[in-house]
């Protein structure tokens, strides 16, 4: 048995038009493919996502512990702007106490 070359025809060519015997064969195969495609997309259509009760609780736990260290440095930020308002203040208060010293010489 012989077989013909290939040539850039016969490889884009549809197996219909390459042997006309197959058509029989396609007719019916191809509904049968359409029909397996729309089930395949309707399928993907419907898929969902479950998340567990657990990865939930895991999620929300990293975020409150995000929450925290935050509020820890929104703390201590707000701690060190006091503290440095303090001595800002106790320097003004000692200049003012040497301009009056001063001024009493």
């Amino acid at each position: 048995m012989a077989m013909a070359a290939l040539s850039p025809n016969s490889v884009l060519a549809t197996p219909i038009q390459i042997n006309p015997q197959v058509r029989t064969d396609l007719q019916t195969s191809v509904p049968q493919v359409a029909q397996d495609a729309q089930k395949a997309a309707k399928t993907a259509q419907t898929d969902t996502i479950t998340i567990s009760a657990q990865a939930l609780k895991m999620a929300d736990d990293k975020n409150v512990a995000v929450k925290e260290a935050a509020n820890k440095a929104d703390e201590q930020k707000a701690a060190q702007l006091a503290s440095a308002h303090k001595k800002n203040e106790a320097q003004r208060n000692a200049v003012k106490a040497y301009a009056a010293l001063s001024a009493g010489r």
